[in-house]
């Protein structure tokens, strides 16, 4: 690892430290080079030209106004570095001095990203601003949660979208020695009462390696959205084609959901799927295939037959304008509910009433 360190220590007139690293453009992290993640990064945002990936270790996990934040790392693209600056809060008097410091850096930057920093970090930020009677607010838009991102596109397929978890799984990190979370805060407290600079070690180490894995999870997740047939590693393929169809890329999206439906087995979301794909196709005007994918969701017998022949009794009324093709679908889809939902019954004979007055007519 190519890194440059500078420690300097407690000042008596500010009562926090500041250390920075510096990581090389070409030091890879997990699959790729920081200095590419840092560009297929932007491919996710925010927008901005001055980026800034944020952590915060804190005294306590649930956050609330008891709750400090000791160590703010914050690490930007500088000089053809990634360079890391942690500011550190030695004595708790001290805290509105730590504050104003990283408030002013704060404001060289566009935009933050962070990993669950929208229900953690910059609340709790927020917070201990406001208790020290500063007013700094933090824009949405200017603001990216990877933690939204993780989870669209690997909950499904992981059970989980923790950075521990993604590290191991998809960005193929193994911290070798490592504080656990729920360790930090303790260690903190062993700081204050025997000022043993040595016991907070780790955690500075730890926070580090968390900006690294922002880093390298912004940069993956780019590249995931920027060629998404070149991904070799394991994602919810349905996760994917909606981000990507949010994004108007629409025929990245149908291919995704192709994929998607290659393999999955769960009724819930094989429908979401499905139905996504084919409002792509109906809004393109692609007839034979929306017919195709439904009579495929048919034959795979996954959906519920009731569904399937609405659909298609859809499809042979609207964009066929074939209503005695569509009458007969819906009959079968009636014979299929067994009983079934009372809801789903009703809407069935209202169209059926429909299509029969229209046939008749």
């Amino acid at each position: 690892m190519t890194t440059s360190l500078s420690k300097s220590s407690t000042r008596p007139d500010t009562g926090f430290q500041v250390r920075r690293h510096a990581w090389s453009l070409d030091h890879v992290h997990g699959r790729m080079p920081l200095g590419d993640a840092a560009q297929y990064g932007r491919t996710v945002g925010p927008a901005g030209e001055r980026i800034a990936w944020l952590d915060t270790e804190t005294t306590g996990l649930a956050g609330g106004t008891g709750t400090y934040v000791f160590l703010i790392g914050l690490a930007t693209i500088d000089d053809g570095q990634f360079v890391l600056t942690q500011y550190f809060l030695s004595h708790l008097a001290h805290e509105a001095a730590l504050l104003e410091a990283i408030l002013h850096d704060l404001c060289r930057y566009d935009a933050l990203v962070t990993f669950n920093g929208t229900r953690f970090d910059l609340p709790l930020l927020q917070t201990r601003f406001l208790l020290s009677r500063m007013r700094p607010t933090f824009d949405r838009e200017a603001h990216l949660d990877l933690m939204t991102l993780a989870r669209r596109l690997w909950y499904r397929r992981l059970g989980g979208y923790s950075m521990g978890l993604l590290e191991q799984l998809v960005l193929g990190v193994e911290r070798f020695v490592d504080v656990p979370g729920w360790q930090i805060p303790s260690l903190y407290v062993q700081y204050l009462h025997t000022g043993d600079l040595d016991a907070i070690e780790p955690v500075f180490a730890h926070n580090a390696s968390d900006l690294l894995s922002l880093l390298a999870l912004h940069g993956l997740a780019g590249e995931m959205l920027l060629r998404p047939e070149g991904i070799r590693v394991v994602v919810d393929w349905s996760g994917l084609a909606r981000l990507l169809e949010a994004r108007s890329d629409i025929d990245a999206a149908v291919r995704c959901y192709q994929i998607a439906l290659c393999d999955e087995h769960d009724s819930s979301v094989r429908t979401r799927t499905v139905t996504a794909l084919g409002r792509i196709y109906r809004r393109r005007g692609l007839v034979q295939d929306l017919l195709a994918l439904w009579e495929g969701e048919l034959a795979m017998r996954v959906l519920p037959r009731w569904l399937a022949l609405e659909r298609l009794a859809m499809i042979w009324e609207w964009q066929c304008h074939d209503p005695a093709r569509a009458l007969g679908m819906t009959d079968e889809a009636l014979a299929s509910l067994n009983g079934g939902d009372p809801l789903h019954r009703e809407r069935l004979v209202h169209r059926r009433e429909r299509l029969r007055r229209r046939v008749s007519g």
